[in-house]
């Protein structure tokens, strides 16, 4: 059981991560997903610190990303770019680095985030919806931000056994 655990350690946090970011939970009136996205966080922090995870071949990520849209009423696939646009900017920034420097980490998190989110800025675009740029920019802030919490979080607590 602890050896499953550990082996999928990765795409059950990002799970759980997915099914309370739906819950109604408000901050001022607001989903604590409007604030930050913990999913984009969460997949570039797995894969930066165990470069060979690959969530099943992105099996588990593409099943993860339905869930999402599903419990938060996006189209089917956004989700899913989004996660592979920071899943393959992760891989890219984990087979290059010669060792861990959390700056140049965050830096390619930040770069990750901004494709991520011109991505979902033309899908939502293309549908003809209405999005008030001001939300997506207070996310991308507070995600941005919020990274370093959880790189020191997810390095220190869950990934102790990890070699960086």
């Amino acid at each position: 059981m602890i050896s499953f655990l550990y082996r999928y350690i990765a795409t059950l946090v990002l799970l759980i991560t997915v099914l309370i970011g739906s819950l109604n939970i408000e901050i001022l009136g607001k989903q604590i997903s409007y604030y930050i996205n913990l999913q984009l966080i969460l997949i570039y922090l797995f894969k930066i610190s165990n470069p060979n995870l690959n969530f099943g071949k992105g099996f588990y990520l593409f099943l993860i990303s339905i869930v999402n849209d599903t419990l938060n009423g996006l189209f089917f696939g956004t989700s899913a770019i989004l996660y592979f646009i920071v899943f393959a900017v992760a891989a890219f920034q984990s087979s290059i680095k010669l060792r861990s420097i959390f700056l140049y980490e965050w830096i390619s998190f930040g770069v990750s985030l901004i494709l991520a989110y011109s991505v979902f800025f033309g899908l939502i675009k293309l549908s003809g919806e209405d999005i008030i740029l001001s939300s997506i920019s207070i996310n991308f802030v507070l995600t941005l931000i919020g990274y370093p919490v959880f790189w020191f979080l997810i390095t220190n607590i869950f990934l102790k056994n990890v070699n960086r």
